[in-house]
């Protein structure tokens, strides 16, 4: 085993066996089931307030469960994110079987795909925050981006593995791949529990400050963040769409002697080199070449505003594959970047408090689609990817100037960990 292999511990893989499960489960909702409800009745409206359910659900009870992780336990929390995702995952699928055989139609098939979603937002939403806080618990200031990329690169395998293996297993039944994920789910769950934990929930008497949403150490990396999510919503949530409208001509694309005519296929081939980006932006440049957390901000933010603009004079599969992958790049640096940089911005006590922030802010882009997003689609397919182009040209901006951010870029931060004599921070 090589040097980086041996620095960090082995508990990040099984915490990130656990996002990947959350990766591949999510990715095959969003790839499949836009046009699959569009197809059973649901208008785009019905189907972004399907999502939004869920990232509400989210907002809300992320920071609750990465306050509970620093009572509790990171592992007990874990646990109940990864079960509660299991169950969302095999009730949204069987719903959605059960509606391509109009044994579910209109108003039920709809309030089902709800439950399904809030279930998967109220008790899903527990893994991230605890998973992010785990992390900083057993990593060192100079190692957290690195360890925070190897975290979060479970969730961009599963969303490159989990539609390539769906795409074989739908053949089998819808709800089969969805079953195999959940099963996973569980697994993980169990594997986790048998994790050591090297910290102990805190049962120190002294009262400690609350971290507070407004607090300078944590706002600035929250509101990019929020940029970033609205990016990714309008993203993820439009990109079926626009390969069927778009992308794709009602003629197909031929390929080798042969006409292909499934925008599903092609989305999820975008979405996979998505993912692929992903993971090279964290494996490769914040893991591998050990780049600064600030660094990874800026860089990572002009990526992303550079794909949105070409994405939005994209027509054919060339022209969007290559910036999809860009964006996969760009997220996959400004991801760690930002779970690093808040995570030493806030010192050690509040570590699950600002996980459980970052991990409500990030589906904020949910809430606002079935608003925004959605009836920009409508009016005109490509605004979507022009507000995006606008909203990270802000944020690139706003990291320019903002002190907290100039704070990371310096590496104010090995500074604060050498005074406190905290090599944990």
């Amino acid at each position: 085993m090589n040097k980086i292999g041996q620095e960090l511990p082995v508990t990040i893989w099984y915490l990130a066996a656990g996002l990947f499960c959350v990766g591949a489960g999510q990715s095959i909702v969003f790839i499949t089931i836009p046009p699959l409800a569009r197809d059973m009745g649901l208008t785009e409206i019905q189907i972004g307030s399907i999502f939004a359910t869920s990232a509400l659900a989210w907002i809300i009870l992320s920071p609750y469960w990465g306050k509970l992780s620093d009572k509790i336990g990171r592992k007990k929390v874990i646990i109940i994110g990864l079960v509660g995702f299991a169950i969302s995952l095999i009730l949204f699928s069987s719903t959605i079987s059960l509606g391509q055989k109009s044994v579910i139609t209109g108003g039920a098939l709809f309030f089902l795909l709800i439950l399904a979603r809030a279930i998967n937002g109220i008790l899903g939403s527990a893994t991230r925050p605890a998973s992010g806080a785990w992390i900083a618990d057993i990593t060192r200031a100079r190692d957290r981006s690195r360890a925070f990329a190897r975290l979060d690169s479970g969730f961009s395998f599963g969303r490159i593995i989990g539609p390539a293996i769906a795409g074989f297993l739908i053949l089998i039944s819808y709800t089969t791949p969805f079953l195999l994920f959940g099963m996973m789910a569980l697994i993980v769950a169990i594997s986790i529990f048998y994790q050591p934990t090297t910290v102990k929930p805190s049962s120190n008497k002294v009262s400690i400050k609350k971290l507070s949403l407004i607090d300078p150490s944590v706002w600035p990396f929250l509101l990019v963040s929020g940029f970033f999510g609205i990016c990714n919503a309008s993203l993820v949530q439009t990109a079926s769409f626009f390969f069927e409208d778009i992308i794709i001509p009602p003629s197909g694309i031929s390929l080798l002697g042969y006409t292909f005519n499934q925008p599903i296929t092609f989305a999820s081939l975008g979405f996979m080199l998505t993912a692929l980006g992903i993971i090279t932006g964290q494996l490769l440049i914040a893991d591998r070449l050990k780049v600064f957390p600030g660094n990874l901000i800026r860089f990572g933010t002009l990526l992303i505003t550079v794909s949105f603009l070409a994405i939005s004079f994209s027509n054919s599969l060339l022209s969007i594959y290559i910036p999809l992958f860009i964006y996969g790049i760009g997220a996959g640096m400004l991801g760690p970047g930002i779970s690093a940089s808040l995570s030493l911005s806030v010192g050690k006590v509040h570590q699950g408090a600002a996980s459980g922030f970052l991990g409500m802010v990030i589906p904020i882009g949910h809430i606002i689609s079935p608003l925004v997003i959605m009836p920009l689609y409508i009016q005109a397919p490509k605004a979507p990817f022009l507000l995006g182009f606008i909203i990270m040209c802000l944020a690139i901006i706003f990291i320019q100037f903002n002190p907290r951010h100039t704070w990371i870029r310096n590496k104010g931060y090995i500074n604060a960990t050498e005074t406190a004599s905290n090599d944990t921070l």
